[in-house]
């Protein structure tokens, strides 16, 4: 995945995370336990804790979790996609190990998580607030790529990720991500 590809993906998910109204908050989301403020809680919060890593820091997998939703979800995600825009294209950002609550990774590795996370989520609300749910082909691709070298077993039992449901070869490309990540298309 390049730059632009991630640059994308967040500012995609921004305009979801924009067009989510304020009594939409509470509504359920593809996310087992999460309603849409959760889910909006995690997707802000993942993108300061992505920045810290970036700028060497370590994460706090509890501040995640902080309200991001007051006083405006989609000024709070703008103003942290770009933060973590800017912390990954600091000079030395992507030669750093990242330590993550799972042990350290490479920079790279991060983004990596990173990219799929911000893409799965930002279907999960757009399907839960009634958006366009359509992934860019190219995006849905690498997310895809990714998610096939990343979600093991351990994950889907742990229920960070459900079981695979069944997609054709045929399915668009978004189709077959969020299927194989665990949600119904």
């Amino acid at each position: 995945m390049d730059s632009h590809q991630y640059r994308r993906a967040l500012l995609g998910t921004g305009r979801i995370v924009t067009g989510v109204r304020p009594e939409q908050l509470g509504d359920p989301t593809p996310c087992r336990d999460w309603d849409v403020r959760l889910l909006l809680n995690h997707i802000i919060g993942g993108n300061h804790m992505f920045a810290e890593l970036a700028r060497g820091g370590t994460t706090d997998p509890t501040g995640e979790m902080d309200d991001h939703t007051r006083p405006d979800p989609g000024t709070n995600y703008l103003t942290s996609a770009e933060s973590v825009l800017a912390a990954w294209s600091e000079p030395g950002a992507m030669e750093r190990r990242c330590r993550m609550p799972f042990g350290e990774i490479p920079a790279p590795a991060a983004v990596s998580i990173h990219f799929l996370d911000v893409v799965v989520h930002g279907w999960d609300l757009a399907r839960a607030t009634g958006q366009d749910t359509s992934i860019d082909a190219d995006l849905a691709a690498e997310a895809l790529d990714i998610s096939h070298g990343l979600l093991s077993p351990e994950l889907r039992q742990a229920g960070a990720f459900g079981p695979e449901i069944p997609a054709s070869a045929d399915d668009p490309l978004h189709f077959r991500l969020v299927a194989f990540t665990g949600r119904t298309p």
